[in-house]
């Protein structure tokens, strides 16, 4: 479709939301309202990167932003009812459910917050699609963060202290959300906590510490630099440095030149030498 009639996507909308307190009923009717606005005759580019790589529909841009919003005072009106649609979008094969889901449980009340912590950690305890990650970060978590960034830090720290690797892993991720709105006298404590993740050598955490060094970066690049040239310091495996060679973009001068010297003159045990490559 060549435009959007948001007169008649407003009178699907008030459709879909009569069916609110009936999950399978409104699933059903969020996919047909979908189905008519999917460009089914669009042609992307031969090497673009899907949004998703579940089941999506190819939408106009304001069709979902749009639908979210104009159900957001159903969330705060009707929390009981809005967690069992969530279930019901949550068990849904394609991307714009869950989306819709993180949507509606960042929109809860304040007083669903313990139920909103336990379902966003459920969450996050299996892998997900990359876009579903981003989506329980920018919409789940926004009520949490902007409300009680306490109980959000306490998630981060549950996290990244678990047993499970996947669960460090989301742990860093939040942390990176937290970390832009969270006072100065928190920061130690976000470095203290980053600090063994950037002594690890293991390279599947890389993309996930990555967000979190750009964070602390924008935050305080001068105690940023301090802590990362720490590390060097205190590691002796050529692959932390050459993770850490990633983040010098991240840092203005002088501390981008005071890592990259540390980079170099990171001493280099050749038992360690043996695992590079």
């Amino acid at each position: 479709m060549a435009a959007i009639d948001l007169t008649r996507l407003d009178q699907q909308i008030t459709l879909l939301a009569s069916l609110y307190q009936d999950p399978a009923a409104f699933q059903e009717e969020f996919h047909r309202i979908l189905s008519f606005y999917h460009r089914y005759s669009h042609r992307k580019q031969k090497d673009a990167v899907p949004k998703s790589f579940m089941q999506h529909y190819d939408l106009p841009e304001k069709v979902l932003p749009h639908l979210e919003a104009r159900l957001k005072q159903l969330a705060l009106k009707f929390p009981s009812e809005t967690l069992q649609l969530i279930e019901q979008l949550w068990g849904d094969s394609y991307y714009e459910s869950r989306e819709l889901a993180t949507s509606l449980l960042g929109n809860l009340p304040v007083s669903a917050n313990v139920t909103v912590l336990e379902m966003i950690y459920s969450w996050l305890q299996l892998p997900q699609d990359q876009a579903v990650n981003e989506a329980i970060f920018r919409n789940a978590a926004k009520t949490l963060l902007h409300e009680t960034p306490d109980q959000w830090k306490d998630l981060v720290n549950r996290l990244l202290f678990s047993d499970k690797h996947q669960s460090q892993k989301m742990g860093l991720l939040a942390l990176a959300t937290l970390i832009p709105a969270s006072p100065l006298n928190d920061l130690p404590a976000f470095f203290s906590w980053v600090r063994e993740f950037l002594l690890n050598p293991q390279p599947d955490l890389d993309k996930y510490l990555q967000p979190v060094i750009e964070a602390l970066a924008k935050k305080t690049q001068q105690e940023s630099a301090y802590l990362l040239r720490e590390v060097l310091a205190d590691s002796n495996d050529a692959r932390i440095g050459r993770r850490i060679r990633h983040y010098l973009d991240f840092f203005e001068e002088p501390s981008k030149s005071r890592i990259l010297n540390a980079i170099k003159n990171q001493v280099i045990l050749p038992s360690n030498n043996t695992l590079q490559g």
